[in-house]
């Protein structure tokens, strides 16, 4: 297929994305749960809404809990990306079928968290998933929800793109398992690696440009959120430096560096916000650097949505997605605890 195939091809998916997108949260939904006071009175809000119906729906005939509710919320994610990957074409669908590594990452640090505190239950039915997540090559995610023990969680892994990242995990004496910590950080690492390298050799679709930026504006957008966290536990520039993504846009080395090194945290947030992701951060620090950079990413992939109509304003959907399914699990976990949804929503 040539490159003028598959860019109408690309026209045709990006207007679907556009319409799915339309079927989000709407400000004035969003206002009525910033009101909401009880986990019954939300479910009845999201039962209403076209995107979230279904999380909803599947959740009425038991009480949900905090791990019920985020697979439902998942499942609403993955049943319009499955839309739009059988609704693609062939270099897309590439693109498409490796950001959903990310499900694998998920996948492992939950079996991992499962080993490490045995009382725990698998979660999360990989039969539920859709077909074209279940068979991701090089890994079985149903071995991955049902492994008890490290062997047999690198065993599922094997053929995967983490299975050198688990490899190499320091493994503590007493446990025989490595830190939480430090597995997300080197699967993380592994996977924005192997990214990378695919946006600079392997994806060479119409939306080339473009797709590239929207990636590196969310990885500066991570790097971002890790440094300012890493300021805050006063961590030394030098181990910090190695938490750090490998894939940097224009938070580069040498950027993040002289972030870490500042003198205060009011400086490197300048630092930061004087590079070209971080132009998309308020020009005064307000509200928690969490918050700052979760509106940043939303105004961010909303212009790439209304811009030209490629495979980048099909990211740009899945992406703004994901985030809102990540501000409706915060509104969950308030509401079970009796605090107030609005706070929790930024």
């Amino acid at each position: 297929m040539n490159n003028s195939a598959r860019r109408a091809l690309d026209i045709a998916l990006a207007t679907e994305a556009r319409g799915m997108y339309a079927g989000l949260l709407t400000a004035e939904e969003k206002q009525r749960i910033a009101q909401v006071r009880s986990v019954q009175e939300f479910m009845t809000l999201l039962a209403r809404n076209d995107a979230w119906r279904a999380a909803s729906l599947s959740l009425q005939a038991e009480e949900p809990t905090d791990a019920l509710f985020s697979d439902a919320i998942s499942r609403c994610i993955f049943a319009d990306y499955e839309k739009l990957y059988r609704f693609a074409n062939d270099m897309s669908r590439q693109f498409l079928s490796f950001i959903t590594l990310d499900v694998e990452l998920q996948a492992i640090m939950r079996a991992l968290r499962r080993i490490s505190s045995p009382a725990q239950t698998p979660t999360g039915d990989s039969a539920g998933l859709p077909a074209v997540l279940r068979d991701l090559p090089g890994h079985n995610l149903e071995r991955l929800r049902r492994a008890k023990t490290w062997e047999e969680l690198k065993s599922a892994a094997s053929g995967s793109i983490y299975a050198k990242a688990l490899m190499s995990l320091e493994i503590d004496e007493k446990t025989g398992l490595p830190a939480l910590s430090d597995a997300a950080a080197g699967l993380e690492s592994q996977f924005y690696n192997a990214l990378g390298d695919y946006m600079r050799k392997g994806y060479t679709g119409p939306a080339q440009k473009e797709l590239a930026a929207s990636v590196a504006f969310r990885a500066d957008m991570l790097n971002i959120s890790y440094i300012m966290r890493l300021r805050r536990f006063n961590a030394a520039p030098e181990k910090a430096e190695k938490l750090l993504l490998p894939l940097h846009g224009s938070v580069t080395a040498a950027v993040a560096r002289r972030a870490l090194e500042a003198g205060s945290s009011a400086e490197a947030f300048e630092i930061l916000r004087a590079t070209r992701s971080g132009k998309w951060l308020p020009e005064e620090p307000e509200g928690s650097a969490e918050a700052m950079i979760r509106a940043a990413q939303n105004a961010y992939f909303r212009k790439v949505l209304h811009r030209q109509l490629n495979l980048a304003a099909v990211y740009a959907f899945i992406t703004l997605k994901e985030y809102e399914g990540d501000m409706l699990r915060r509104v969950f976990v308030a509401l079970r605890y009796g605090l107030s949804p609005e706070e929790f929503m930024d």
